[in-house]
């Protein structure tokens, strides 16, 4: 008999003491609030990495030489990127930040001769401008957008110090995260039945299903946007260095971090390009044509290899991938976006397990045979 079971029986004394028991623990839990979430993340990865450890399982291994066989194969690639990928990035973040004077000068100066262009283009078209409506000189509308593209350059700049500094002060979560993976992934069966169990008996079955429908949905979208990711990082790569785009191996792993946030992700990493080619002196072609063969890229993998290999794992119509986006966007931010998908096909998947007429296709009049007329 569980707690729900004992608290449908229990008398009014039993009652109260027991939901005097859950507020002060819920009162506890939201003090301590700040140290769960790395608890909750390393919860969350041994959830997705539960299924790999299983299959290992299967082939005679047994949980904890499973669970240190990922470990130790995790901690192999992590060494060999850092090894093989951390010193040249870091060496191009460094020498990025050695020349960024210099490389503001060419901006502003590249900036210059395409605003004097602009006005030379202006002034030869200066009455069919007007009578459109077009009245400012370039060189007038840049300087009136000056004041607040800096202002909203000052403040990404100190999002971004802020964000680093946070960071910086959630160093222990690099110790605490492995280390309570390691101890969930060692008994995620237990804790699972054991939360399982604390449903009513007639529910179970049905709960433990839902839960695996939302793990597998996670795990999925997770692992396949992990490919995707580093297929994008390392193509980016390959691309601008070909193109000799200075950067490049920094630039790639950018883009392939980006690439988790939909949309605005291969945004940024392709206005990142377009200021590393202006201000590196590599002129305004050579920029544009960098653009072109990048987003030539960014749309191979859009409709080519994203599909493939992380769309099968979501199935969500693209109106609702939009609608999802906007609404984590809108409550949670950049966290939200990159988990809007997965979290809206989990909710499909759970709602056509409670209805299951909404996973069916409704049979239209075209495909319904007609009925024979009797002779």
């Amino acid at each position: 008999m569980t707690v729900l079971d004992v608290l449908a029986r229990a008398p009014w004394r039993r009652l109260v003491a027991t939901g005097t028991a859950l507020l002060i623990a819920a009162w506890f839990l939201w003090r301590v609030r700040a140290i769960l979430p790395p608890f909750a993340i390393a919860l969350f990865c041994a959830a997705l990495l539960d299924p790999v450890v299983a299959r290992l399982t299967e082939r005679g291994l047994s949980r904890g030489k499973a669970v240190a066989a990922i470990f130790a194969v995790a901690v192999c690639a992590l060494m060999l990127a850092g090894a093989l990928v951390l010193p040249p990035a870091i060496g191009q973040v460094a020498d990025l930040g050695a020349n960024i004077s210099t490389y503001a000068q060419n901006f502003t100066s590249s900036a210059d001769k395409l605003t004097e262009r602009a006005d030379r283009w202006f002034e030869e078209r200066r009455d069919t401008l007007t009578k459109l409506g077009i009245t400012v000189p370039p060189s007038e509308f840049v300087r009136r957008q000056a004041g607040p593209v800096s202002v909203a350059v000052r403040d990404f700049l100190d999002a971004v110090r802020v964000a680093l500094i946070g960071m910086l002060g959630q160093v222990l979560w690099l110790i605490i995260i492995p280390l309570s993976l390691f101890y969930f992934l060692l008994d995620y069966p237990t804790i699972r039945a054991r939360l399982i169990g604390l449903l009513p008996t007639a529910r179970r079955t049905e709960m433990d299903r839902l839960v695996q429908d939302v793990v597998e949905t996670f795990g999925a979208y997770v692992r396949g946007l992990s490919k995707v990711c580093v297929l994008y990082g390392s193509a980016t790569t390959v691309l601008l260095w070909t193109l000799r785009v200075p950067y490049s191996l920094f630039l790639g792993i950018a883009a392939g971090v980006f690439y988790a946030v939909p949309y605005v992700g291969p945004a940024l990493a392709m206005a990142s390009i377009a200021v590393i080619g202006l201000t590196t002196g590599k002129g305004v072609a050579f920029t544009l044509l960098a653009i072109v063969f990048f987003v030539m890229m960014h749309v191979t993998f859009d409709y080519g290899v994203t599909p493939r290999v992380v769309g099968g794992s979501v199935g969500l119509h693209p109106l609702v991938n939009i609608f999802a986006l906007m609404c984590g966007v809108a409550m949670f931010g950049v966290w939200g976006m990159i988990l809007a998908v997965p979290v809206a096909a989990s909710m499909k998947r759970v709602l056509v397990r409670l209805y299951p007429q909404l996973g069916q296709t409704p049979e239209t009049a075209s495909e319904t045979p007609p009925a024979s007329t009797p002779t």
